[in-house]
């Protein structure tokens, strides 16, 4: 995780736990030259099964993303606020 991140991961609250989760399980989306992957809805249901407590925990982070370099470093982290502009 690169010094970027870290810090922009406590400014919006997104635990590295979180982050772990995201990086394992993340839907994958190819944003402006970059690969970024999402917690979204799909994403939840795979993590939590049927644990709805553990669901209901993880909706809080719905829309959660990270980029990710080709190394599989995470550059940034960051709550999707509209709609992804896919190229």
């Amino acid at each position: 995780m690169t010094h970027h991140a870290s810090r922009r991961s406590i400014q919006r609250n997104l635990p590295m736990d979180i982050l772990r989760l995201i990086q394992s399980y993340g839907q994958p989306i190819h944003s402006r030259g970059a690969l970024s992957l999402m917690l979204d809805e799909d994403t939840i249901d795979l993590i939590a099964e049927d644990d709805l407590r553990r669901r209901q925990s993880l909706r809080r982070y719905r829309g959660a993303y990270i980029a990710e370099s080709r190394q599989g470093d995470i550059i940034t982290a960051a709550r999707r606020t509209r709609r992804l502009r896919r190229r």
